[in-house]
């Protein structure tokens, strides 16, 4: 009986051992920042939480490897590297998403299909924002 339970237990612990390290591939692996990448800090105009997804999620698709933007303040940093991507790139993805920012200025159909919470104040938009089409957006 006593070695039944020994068995049992080693049975056990090799299937949670072989089941965490078969789960550890699925650990989606971010970029790391180097030496020669780039940190950029400007304004993008937005509202809430669902902006701020929104924001980050348009910034890492046009190449940023970091992308953090303040709710408080509509600052977005990011972080890229100069090889892959531009601060350009960035700022005309976020803007083809909907929101306003230092550079470019949104399509209003991108602006127009945001949710209502997220319909910000358009008015505070630098004056230099260049208008933005999806044709203005790099190709990958």
């Amino acid at each position: 009986m006593n070695q039944n339970k020994i068995f049992t237990a080693l049975f056990i612990a090799l299937f949670c051992a072989a089941s965490i390290h078969a789960q550890s591939g699925m650990v989606k692996k971010t970029a790391v920042a180097t030496v020669n990448d780039v940190t950029e800090t400007f304004q993008v105009l937005g509202n809430c939480g669902m902006c701020k997804r929104t924001i980050e999620k348009a910034a890492k698709t046009a190449g940023a490897i970091k992308a953090y933007w303040d709710e408080e303040t509509d600052k977005l940093t990011v972080t890229f590297d100069p090889a892959k991507t531009s601060s350009d790139a960035v700022k005309k993805a976020v803007a083809l998403a909907g929101y306003d920012n230092v550079g470019y200025k949104a399509p209003d159909a991108a602006y127009e299909a945001l949710s209502a919470c997220c319909h910000y104040d358009r008015s505070g938009a630098p004056s230099t924002a260049k208008s933005c089409t999806e044709e203005d957006l790099p190709k990958n």
